[in-house]
């Protein structure tokens, strides 16, 4: 089968649940009981909700969720799964605050993958800058074309070599579990990922860089990207929220 290559990494919202009013209506559950519940239809208080951030009073912005159906390669989600349990910044270092993303991804013990492979888009950066540090990895754009042709034809040829291994390997008729080790981690895999806006804005912290945050990260291109067309979906649904976790240095509650 002829593979096929691609730098589109896709992020789509499949459901959202709650939004601003539900994150209102969680803090007022501690002085209003059941009568938070009116709180729940009615317009969100931004300064409540800053409030909220700014103290770190991070429960309330679990009580509602949102669904992405993401197709990314798999050295994505090797670094995207950690979120499983995530963290939350503090002035003092991480804390657990009991966050966490859930993940359906599909199997390739149970289908065959499907040929699709990463290679980087030409605007990328990708090459080392002087003085470059593994713990604040920079890079700059490739401005040679040779170099950028070499790397997606490597890329290229590796690829269709491990697929066609792959297909051999299903045509002996043994495990698809066993059969797709000679995979590389350029491959895409599709999943279902859930979060609450508290673990999204934990995830935001570390996957994206931004200067003017409290805690700047340096986080793998391809995953930043995935990361930025979430915060989209999340400034959306979210907009109060949202304003308040750039406002107080994308430091998650």
């Amino acid at each position: 089968m002829e593979i096929k290559l691609t730098s589109d990494i896709t992020v789509r919202l499949v459901q959202k649940v709650g939004g601003d009013s539900m994150i209102v209506a969680a803090a007022k559950v501690s002085t209003s009981g059941e009568e938070a519940m009116s709180f729940v239809d009615q317009d969100a208080n931004y300064g409540l909700i800053n409030f909220l951030m700014k103290q770190r009073h991070g429960s309330v912005f679990e009580h509602s969720s949102m669904t992405f159906f993401v197709h990314a390669p798999i050295f994505v989600w090797r670094e995207w799964h950690r979120h499983r349990i995530g963290f939350a910044y503090s002035d003092y270092g991480l804390d657990d605050g009991g966050l966490g993303q859930s993940f359906n991804e599909e199997s390739g013990r149970y289908k065959i993958l499907e040929p699709v492979f990463y290679v980087p888009p030409r605007n990328r950066p990708m090459m080392k800058v002087d003085g470059w540090k593994p713990g604040r990895p920079k890079f700059t754009k490739c401005e040679d074309d040779k170099i950028y042709d070499k790397l997606c034809y490597n890329l290229a040829i590796s690829y269709d070599l491990a697929y066609s291994m792959y297909e051999d390997n299903l045509s002996l008729g043994i495990d698809p579990g066993l059969a797709r080790d000679c995979l590389p981690v350029g491959i895409y895999s599709s999943c279902w990922v859930t979060t609450n806006p508290r673990a999204l804005m934990a995830f935001l912290s570390l996957r994206t860089h931004k200067s003017d945050a409290k805690f700047v990260s340096y986080p793998l291109y391809e995953i930043e990207q995935a990361a930025i067309a979430c915060e989209k979906i999340f400034a959306d649904g979210w907009p109060l929220t949202y304003k308040a976790f750039v406002e107080n240095g994308r430091v998650g509650p």
